[in-house]
């Protein structure tokens, strides 16, 4: 029976280490413990590439959001007037664990 309890535990932090959310800029939990990731990288020309993502579906309806939020926040630290959005797209992936919202969009500061 505890060989049994061992291999259950194994197989779930097998699973667990297999999830494909990385840790790829700023990940906070909100207040209903849905775990928020995005990254923002450079394309030139005062362009940059925003991608938000959620732990899970339940993210839903957060996503623009939070998109919005850090847009604002780095368009801010970077001393910009305002941003404009020039590309915007959302969507659910799936995952090994089972699916998430991401939103992918692209700022131009001004």
């Amino acid at each position: 029976m505890t060989t049994r309890r061992l291999l259950c535990a194994f197989a779930l932090l097998s699973l667990a280490a297999c999830s494909q959310l990385q840790q790829t800029g700023r990940a906070v939990a909100d207040n209903n413990g849905v775990l928020q990731d995005s990254e923002i990288r450079p394309l030139g020309n005062k362009r940059y590439h925003i991608r938000v993502v959620g732990s899970s579906v339940f993210f839903d309806g957060q996503a623009e959001t939070f998109f919005r939020r850090r847009a604002e926040a780095h368009s801010q630290r970077l001393g910009c007037k305002s941003w404009a959005l020039v590309s915007y797209k959302s969507g659910t992936e799936n995952t090994m664990l089972g699916a998430r919202q991401y939103v992918d969009g692209v700022i131009e500061c001004r």
